[in-house]
């Protein structure tokens, strides 16, 4: 076969691996909260559509997001109104979104790790927060590259550690990749690093929302 003959193929071929990329997928189920069992002793206390959950020196809380208030947030936060999360126009989302905030209510450092921060799923399923290398790798994978504005989006996301001085709070997006339809439950692992190097875990619990 002559090189001109074999262009199109491997266009083809590039083409089919990047399209489960950007394929619609099953829409990600409702959250609801569910019965559960917290790690460490620690409790969670569903209020107002987040878990919250505090212990000496810390708080933290999380929940659910519409693509609206991650628009919101990410503009809020990065000052452009601009989403790379969101689906194309009748397409099903490509993602699903939590906004966790970690006060430190204590005198010294408190560490977070976004790649401690597990979603897993009754499916045996495990993911981790989607970052700006993910979405560049996406990209690269079509044949495009990364628009320089997305950069600003790290200021948005959860993608690397951070360290929380004392009284001050951190706030940011968790994405990960949106769930199978027939998912019916999942949870988030949470881990803070406390100073004394002790961590505490919770599990921030979700069920899928029965249609009636």
């Amino acid at each position: 076969m002559t090189r001109q003959r074999l262009i199109p193929f491997v266009v083809l071929a590039c083409l089919l691996m990047a399209a489960p990329l950007w394929a619609g997928k099953p829409p990600a189920p409702p959250a609801d909260p569910a019965d559960f069992t917290p790690l460490d002793g620690l409790g969670l206390r569903f209020e107002n559509g987040s878990w919250f959950g505090e212990g000496l020196g810390w708080a933290m809380w999380i929940k659910p997001v519409t693509p609206e208030e991650r628009l919101n947030f990410i503009e809020r936060t990065t000052g452009f109104a601009i989403d790379p999360y969101a689906a194309r126009a009748g397409q099903h989302p490509l993602f699903v979104t939590f906004l966790l905030v970690i006060e430190n209510r204590g005198n010294t450092t408190l560490d977070f790790s976004p790649q401690s921060a597990w979603l897993r799923t009754n499916r045996k399923q495990v993911l981790l927060p989607q970052g700006l290398a993910e979405l560049s790798f996406n990209y690269r994978s079509i044949g495009r590259e990364l628009p320089v504005a997305y950069e600003r989006m790290g200021k948005a996301l959860y993608e690397s550690a951070v360290s929380i001085p004392p009284g001050q709070q951190s706030a940011g997006l968790l994405v990960y990749e949106s769930l199978h339809s027939k998912t019916k439950a999942w949870d988030i692992s949470l881990r803070l690093t406390l100073p004394d190097g002790e961590r505490v875990a919770l599990q921030a619990p979700y069920r899928r929302t029965k249609k009636k």
